[in-house]
């Protein structure tokens, strides 16, 4: 009896030590946003710097009217896969000049004007894990864009419109504002062009663009 007793106090004395041994090994599961598929939606804002021929020929100041929304799958490696819609607009307005309209010489102010509605799907590769409160990532996107190319001679105007292919290549980085929160910003800084050529454009229409997002991911 007397050596149940010795027994029972031994292991009273040591199960305390033993569950603060063990306790820690609760917190050390990964992170839902590690163990599964998440999904993660986007809003951004865009500055957008003309390139190449389409400043040299057309359009040379930036524009600040861009805007897109995307979602995205976070796949459990290091990619994540998405679709990416938007709008971009670039204007610009010259000094009043003399042009040429068939036998006809007119005297008026142009207008330049390229509007786009990008859709595109995108792959993601990021460094670092999902769990990480900065996730640096680079990207390449593809696909469709419904634009307009419009100059006003005045109140006349010459406009074409198409749908041409888009592409992209892009770095960016994400960041956190709680670890494993829902939400966080997103800085990317993005090559752009469409394929289309007409009147000024004549090796279609590039340009850098760099963007502030909001995110709000799940799972």
């Amino acid at each position: 009896m007397k050596k149940l007793i010795i027994a029972a106090f031994l292991l009273a004395g040591f199960a305390p030590a033993f569950a603060q041994e063990e306790a820690p090994k609760l917190y050390t599961l990964p992170s839902p946003y590690d163990r599964y598929t998440t999904y993660l939606v986007t809003a951004r804002l865009t500055s957008a710097i003309p390139l190449g021929s389409f400043k040299s020929d057309y359009i040379d100041k930036a524009s600040f009217e861009n805007y897109s929304i995307s979602l995205e799958w976070v796949l459990q490696n290091s990619f994540s896969i998405g679709g990416e819609i938007g709008y971009s607009y670039f204007k610009q307005r010259l000094p009043r000049a003399l042009y040429n309209s068939g036998d006809q010489t007119i005297s008026a102010i142009q207008t330049r004007t390229v509007s786009q509605y990008p859709i595109q799907a995108f792959v993601n590769y990021h460094f670092l894990p999902k769990s990480s409160s900065i996730q640096p990532y680079v990207q390449l996107s593809a696909g469709g864009s419904i634009l307009d190319y419009t100059v006003y001679y005045g109140s006349l105007a010459d406009q074409k419109q198409k749908v041409r292919p888009t592409y992209g290549v892009g770095v960016g980085s994400k960041f956190l504002f709680k670890k494993d929160g829902s939400f966080g910003a997103d800085v990317r800084v993005k090559y752009a062009g469409t394929s289309f050529k007409y009147d000024y454009l004549t090796s279609g229409i590039s340009s850098l663009n760099t963007s502030i997002g909001l995110f709000y991911r799940w799972w």
